[in-house]
């Protein structure tokens, strides 16, 4: 499962860096040709916007996987360990939840429904943009699922820990053995 998370961690950083640079390079496009051409860039303005919108989704999805995220925890942290351990699971079944039937289920009847809509400057099918939003919802479902699982293998590792009690080492003295004998 690490390696699978670190596949994604690596895949949705390499995505976003990359177009936040080609985003960058696209505001320079468009100050250079406002002001220096005196011949606004048409297409920049739109390009940035949706740009920024997958930017935020996909970064949005790999603040939740890596825990990056605004979380209340301070409820949770003064539960006793089993209760915990329940809330912990609750609550990632919460966000599973949200993630499959909001975000991959919703967006994907929204993709669907804007397949025949078009962007204004670009021409792009909006549903390319809103594509942004099962995606993204897929990757936070995988995330999810991974911590689940472990949730769940810490659990079991601190209850095997828990069970096993190694006994303390006896120690005879030098001195007392030579007088017991």
């Amino acid at each position: 499962m690490q390696t699978m998370k670190k596949w994604i961690d690596l895949s949705i950083a390499f995505v976003t860096c990359t177009l936040l640079g080609v985003m960058v390079l696209m505001a320079i496009w468009q100050v250079f040709t406002r002001y220096a051409l005196d011949s606004p860039s048409t297409i920049s303005e739109e390009f940035l916007r949706y740009s920024l919108i997958w930017v935020s989704m996909l970064g949005g999805a790999y603040a939740f996987g890596n825990k990056k995220h605004i979380a209340i925890e301070f409820i949770v942290e003064k539960l006793e360990n089993r209760k915990r351990l329940a809330a912990a699971i609750l609550i990632e079944l919460i966000v599973l939840a949200f993630a499959v039937f909001v975000m991959i289920v919703g967006g994907s009847k929204t993709v669907g429904i804007s397949m025949e809509q078009y962007s204004a400057a670009l021409g792009l099918p909006m549903a390319y943009i809103y594509l942004s939003l099962p995606v993204s919802g897929i990757l936070i479902a995988a995330y999810t699922i991974i911590s689940i699982r472990e949730i769940s293998a810490n659990r079991k590792a601190d209850l095997y820990s828990e069970e096993v009690e190694t006994p303390e080492p006896i120690h005879i003295d030098k001195d007392r053995k030579e007088g017991l004998g």
